[in-house]
């Protein structure tokens, strides 16, 4: 059995069929499997995330996942700014990346699917008025948003 029902299945599947535009490539980045369990390196949610990641990949044919060794592929983890596991990493065509810490379960997996159709679009649901102001940046800015599970 799945982490995600049959319906639940259904209806994410007719979603990104319905809303997705081009290619989301899933990156998650977690502990490579092992036989022996050594409490203090143990990844908490590591693998409910990476199987959560799986069935999520198989519900459109323009979600690509991707799956890396945090410790064994640190240079890649790096490269994507990833600094703790389990990391998801959200990329499409647009410039920018979405990164989730953690499982997102319970109200973070709405967060999760309506991400990968908005970087799917490259858009977001933002209003003008904040676009705007967005646009007179002139260096990066990096955001974080902290939440507790649900």
């Amino acid at each position: 059995m799945g982490v995600i029902s049959d319906k639940d299945k259904q209806f994410i599947k007719d979603l990104f069929g319905k809303t997705m535009a081009a290619d989301v490539t899933v990156v998650c980045f977690t502990q490579h499997d092992s036989p022996l369990s050594v409490p203090s390196t143990e990844c908490m949610y590591c693998k409910e995330t990476r199987e959560l990641l799986e069935e999520v990949s198989e519900l459109s044919d323009k979600i690509k996942l991707e799956v890396h060794d945090f410790v064994g592929e640190a240079d890649l983890a790096r490269e994507y700014g990833v600094e703790r596991i389990p990391a998801t990493v959200l990329k499409g065509a647009a410039k920018g990346m979405v990164r989730f810490y953690g499982i997102p379960a319970g109200y973070e997996f709405s967060s999760l699917v309506e991400d990968i159709v908005d970087v799917s679009k490259g858009t977001t649901d933002l209003v003008e008025a904040t676009k705007a102001e967005l646009a007179k940046l002139d260096k990066d800015v990096h955001i974080q948003v902290f939440f507790t599970p649900t």
